[in-house]
């Protein structure tokens, strides 16, 4: 399985620790969204798509069974996202 796009929308002025979202296709043929980037203490991480239970806990919505294409899509994302931080039209001067 092959991640062959990867979009980030960047939240503009972020509020909380959510910093943007992701979503990635596989194999030309199937789009999975909303993939969260979060910072934390630790640095930022990727958070897999997930919803709010009613008892108020979360849950994934899609996770990976192995640990590779997990790995894979996490790195993945911070790098695109890495890439969409670093260009200048997201770093207004004022």
């Amino acid at each position: 399985m092959q991640i062959t796009d990867v979009r980030i929308q960047l939240i503009k002025a972020p509020r909380t620790k959510l910093l943007a979202f992701a979503e990635i296709t596989l194999d030309d043929a199937l789009v999975i969204k909303d993939f969260q980037i979060f910072n934390s203490p630790r640095g930022c991480f990727v958070g897999m798509p997930s919803r709010k239970m009613p008892d108020g806990t979360w849950r994934e919505t899609i996770f990976a069974i192995n640990t590779e294409l997990a790995e894979q899509i996490k790195q993945t994302v911070m790098r695109a996202y890495e890439d969409e931080t670093s260009r200048p039209e997201n770093h207004p001067t004022g």
